[in-house]
């Protein structure tokens, strides 16, 4: 299986660390970044497959974010899968965020969980794309994982 380049988002440097660290283990190729507008920049140089998106951070939140990615789709970007994180999921107004977010992860998270719902995004995403099926929206499947 290919590395996959996966963007991190979040305030928090532990969790950066964590997940960069289980993600990398597991094959993939990690940056990060501390918030919304570090991340749009990272965006545009890097076509990630899946980006990992903390909701609440200082500057750009993660739904502000998120509009942003679609302002890309729209212009012809290639879109990642979206995962968001978040302390609070039954709070997160994710309405939105249309269909650009595939599943919501609460924190706090194992990350065995978050590398393997990682893993099946991108194996779910792959099989659709190669079905012969798959428009810009891609895949729909949000749902909320948490322990």
């Amino acid at each position: 299986m290919e590395k996959l380049d996966i963007l991190i988002v979040d305030d928090d440097v532990g969790i950066r660390m964590l997940l960069s660290h289980g993600l990398e283990r597991a094959g993939m190729r990690c940056d990060v970044a501390s918030d919304g507008v570090a991340a749009s920049e990272r965006i545009e140089k890097i076509d990630f497959a899946l980006v990992l998106l903390d909701v609440m951070m200082p500057r750009l939140d993660g739904v502000e974010f998120v509009k942003r990615l679609r302002d890309r789709q729209r212009r012809g970007a290639s879109r990642p899968i979206v995962l968001f994180m978040t302390a609070a999921p039954e709070r997160a107004d994710l309405t939105s965020t249309g269909d650009m977010v595939q599943a919501v992860l609460s924190k706090p998270f194992d990350i065995y969980d978050v590398v393997a719902l990682c893993c099946e995004c991108v194996v779910v995403r792959r099989n659709y794309e190669s079905s012969g099926f798959a428009t810009d929206r891609g895949p729909h499947f949000t749902e909320t994982y948490n322990r």
